[in-house]
């Protein structure tokens, strides 16, 4: 850290008493991300240290446990767990931090020319909003997956965390459609796969994913406009599973397969299952079974 940050120990903590940190760092193309945990710290970065590294950048934190204080730009922050905050890298700034869990992305202002005023004005405060959330959420699920992408898909969600970013950080106003496509991708997502790992309980309905997910149930269903709305998508999902395995388990009773797949009555099963293929579930065993 020493080329851009002067680091030191907190008061009434010596050398002798040891320093950890532990963290992972990973190539995204234009973006840089760092996570894991320090020790706490105190910490400056001058002038003078931006000229011998100068960095032409943001830098997105989000914490995850412990806290900031921050002093840049004439403002001071007070980040707590959960915070997302933006700064300027070539600025002069000074803070301490507790012991601290957190990420890092280093964004360069080249790839972001195009929202540069935007991310300026997003600088030194704490930012919030369901948008915020949302990022949030995202780069949580970016970390756990790094480690097992190869080089190109670490080239790919490098793009699309740039998008990610751009459209979260920048007022909707200024790019409305772009902006509108990128979070409701990562919306479908995020509520594709709550969906899918709950299909077999009786009180998935579109409110209670709106609510798992803490977003407004008016995003939820634009994301899932395209696919018929939420609660077809709810319906498909579960008919396809039973399907499968009513073929696959022709020993297993019809009613216990609907049961399984959300469906309290076999009646409503055999209907929903009847519009959606066109054959009762009997039917479609017996063929499968020809």
């Amino acid at each position: 850290m020493a080329p851009w940050l002067d680091v030191a120990l907190p008061e009434g903590r010596s050398p002798a008493q040891g320093f950890e940190v532990e963290y992972i760092a990973c190539n995204l193309g234009n973006l840089v991300l760092s996570s894991g945990h320090f020790a706490a710290q105190t910490f400056t970065r001058t002038r003078a240290a931006s000229r011998r590294a100068p960095v032409d950048a943001w830098a997105l934190f989000r914490v995850r446990s412990g806290e900031v204080w921050l002093e840049t730009g004439g403002q001071t922050i007070h980040a707590e767990p959960g915070a997302i905050f933006l700064i300027p890298l070539n600025n002069d700034l000074r803070g301490r931090i507790t012991d601290y869990d957190g990420l890092l992305l280093t964004l360069p202002r080249s790839a972001f020319a195009s929202v540069a005023e935007q991310f300026d004005r997003a600088c030194n405060r704490i930012l919030s909003g369901n948008l915020i959330e949302l990022l949030a959420d995202y780069l949580d699920t970016l970390v756990v997956r790094l480690v097992e992408m190869s080089p190109d898909e670490l080239r790919q969600a490098g793009r699309a965390t740039a998008e990610m970013i751009a459209a979260c950080l920048q007022p909707a106003a200024d790019r409305p459609g772009e902006a509108r496509s990128s979070v409701e991708s990562v919306l479908f997502e995020r509520a594709r796969l709550y969906i899918e790992s709950h299909l077999g309980e009786f009180d998935l309905t579109p409110d209670r994913v709106a609510q798992q997910l803490r977003i407004s149930r008016s995003n939820l269903y634009r994301a899932f406009e395209s696919v018929g709305g939420v609660a077809g998508y709810i319906m498909r999902k579960r008919l396809h599973a039973a399907q499968a395995e009513l073929v696959g388990s022709p020993g297993r009773r019809i009613q216990e397969i609907a049961h399984r797949h959300g469906f309290k009555l076999a009646s409503d099963f055999t209907r929903a299952f009847r519009r959606e293929f066109g054959v009762s579930p009997r039917e479609a065993r017996e063929r499968a079974r020809r």
